[in-house]
């Protein structure tokens, strides 16, 4: 088959088309400072600029950044820091150099973090105070001794200084950046072993933009409170979607109860998102109610909300009815942004297992496959998709690659079941199976139940080994306060005995505070990590 169904009368009809399909994040900043320059682009609550402040501080970056020897198109920069209005602004520099912006997750431990930025070898790395101790680990252990700009002074150049050394003119005026460049680098869980690193392209985020926005219900000049870490999607993807509807990106440092919910009130217009994930809606509803709020004090709020399955549904219930918004039915992954995230849970609404079934994504093709990636018609089966919002792949990684991706489909791990009106349900990770004496045993099983109980947090189910059994689901259950850990024990192994077979009924519960689960970049529970916590007799609920 030719590659185009279509003759232009053109020596490279290739390079002509390519350059018809031009246009990237950078593009796009210059767009919006067109459109609306004197609004307001970022405010991190110490340093805001309007659209065309933006779109002039990126491009000196940008020009400072090539007086400095770095290649537009080659060079590769890192950054190491708390959610702040600078790296917004590199994140454009970058978008109109063509260069590729690895954001290091400074929660990982020094192997990880070292590992991760190796993956890039950056030429550059930005970085805050606050993490000059992992900066110092990548350049001591890594493979790259990248020069150091300090947001805050310190460093071998100072941002601010490195930023006034800039013009302020286009740094590529005859030249663009095609869309198929990277824009960033993400790191996935590394729940089986160190992190991948994920390349997504300036195409892949703005169809990802396009997805977000129909599968969202977003309009123009909504505004974003962007406490995630920018090293996640909801940061970096988020860094795009808000300037294509000229609203407002709030970076803010972690999850700070008092600071999103100022921001909210104080917005003059709608929320694109409220983002919200297991382990912090209970925090947040609480001070909500402490400062005696309500839904008629809080501006529009399009959606909020993510991993609602993993969540105990009367506490979406409450959060959605106090700020009067619809909780987002969320299914994705760095490597493909929004795969099933097509549906809303309605105000007001306990979620059950028919609330949470998935809707397909828009612009989003979705298959089934088994382990030899055979098309399946088994009612449980892995999905795999495909579509323009997918990533590139994995950089520096040609195992995984051949892997996880084939013919252009990925596969995501994950198990789902399929109803006959087009839903799906969330079953479990594909890798992730617990074998009690060979029998298959779901996490998301036991989960899903115990999870109901108005006691718990969270909770994560991990195997335990066992010399009868070889292993056996362990429940790890996040809560606050527990009067009687023993009857409370004894109310959950009677939760899930209504509704599973013995064999699936965890042989040990453990109580831990809902803050203890350590996360992964996207927000999940590290199930791995999990594994290893020591086992105390007094968790064991039942011998066989």
């Amino acid at each position: 088959m030719t590659e185009f169904n279509f003759d232009l009368g053109l020596d490279d009809t290739e390079a002509f088309v390519r350059q018809t399909r031009s246009f990237t994040l950078g593009d796009q900043l210059r767009k919006s400072a067109r459109m609306y320059p004197d609004r307001l682009a970022v405010d991190d609550g110490s340093t805001a600029l309007t659209y065309a402040e933006l779109d002039a501080r990126s491009d000196r970056l940008a020009n400072a950044l090539r007086d400095r020897g770095y290649v537009p198109g080659e060079s590769t920069v890192a950054v190491l820091s708390e959610n702040r209005g600078e790296t917004v602004t590199l994140a454009y520099a970058c978008a109109k150099l063509g260069c590729l912006l690895a954001t290091l997750n400074w929660r990982l431990e020094r192997e990880e973090l070292v590992h991760c930025a190796d993956l890039v070898t950056a030429d550059v790395l930005f970085v805050s105070e606050r993490f000059t101790e992992q900066a110092d680990w990548a350049v001591a252990d890594g493979e790259a001794t990248p020069e150091l700009v300090g947001y805050d002074g310190d460093g071998d150049v100072a941002y601010d200084a490195l930023v006034d050394a800039g013009a302020a003119t286009d740094p590529l005026p005859d030249d663009r950046v095609d869309p198929e460049q990277g824009f960033a680098v993400l790191n996935t869980s590394g729940t089986t072993g160190l992190p991948k690193g994920v390349v997504v392209s300036h195409r892949a985020i703005l169809s990802r933009v396009v997805q977000i926005t129909i599968d969202y219900g977003l309009e123009r000049g909504d505004n974003y409170p962007a406490w995630g870490p920018m090293f996640h999607p909801a940061g970096v993807t988020w860094i795009g979607l808000t300037a294509v509807h000229c609203g407002t990106f709030y970076p803010i440092d972690g999850f700070a109860p008092e600071r999103i919910t100022d921001v909210v009130l104080d917005s003059d217009r709608p929320i694109s998102w409220l983002f919200l994930v297991p382990g912090v809606v209970e925090r947040l509803a609480d001070h909500v109610e402490e400062r005696g709020l309500g839904p008629d004090d809080f501006p529009e709020i399009r959606t909020m909300g993510a991993l609602p399955d993993m969540i105990e549904p009367e506490r979406i219930k409450r959060i959605t009815e106090l700020f009067d918004a619809p909780f987002q039915n969320t299914y994705g992954a760095a490597e493909d942004g929004h795969a099933a995230s097509g549906s809303k849970i309605p105000v007001g609404v306990a979620p059950d297992k028919e609330t949470l079934r998935k809707h397909e994504t828009s612009l989003i093709d979705v298959k089934f496959i088994d382990e030899r990636w055979n098309d399946s018609d088994a009612e449980e089966a892995e999905m795999a998709v495909r579509g323009p919002s997918l990533c590139s792949g994995y950089i520096r990684n040609p195992e995984a690659n051949g892997e996880d991706f084939r013919d252009g489909w990925f596969r995501t791990g994950d198990v789902f079941e399929r109803h006959g009106d087009g839903t799906y349900s969330f079953v479990s990770r594909r890798k992730y199976l617990i074998k009690p004496g060979g029998e298959n045993v779901y996490p998301a099983e036991l989960e899903e139940i115990l999870i109901t109980h108005d006691a718990v947090e969270e909770v994560v189910v991990v195997r335990a080994d066992d010399p009868d059994w070889g292993e056996v689901p362990r429940a790890i259950v996040g809560v606050h306060d527990v009067a009687d850990p023993d009857e409370l024990r004894a109310e959950l192994l009677a939760l899930v005995e209504a509704e599973l077979a013995r064999y699936k009924l965890p042989h040990y519960i453990k109580f831990v505070d809902a803050d203890e689960f350590g996360r992964s970049a996207t927000g999940k529970i590290v199930r791995a990590e999990i594994e290893e916590w020591p086992i105390d007799d007094d968790e064991r609920v039942r011998e066989v």
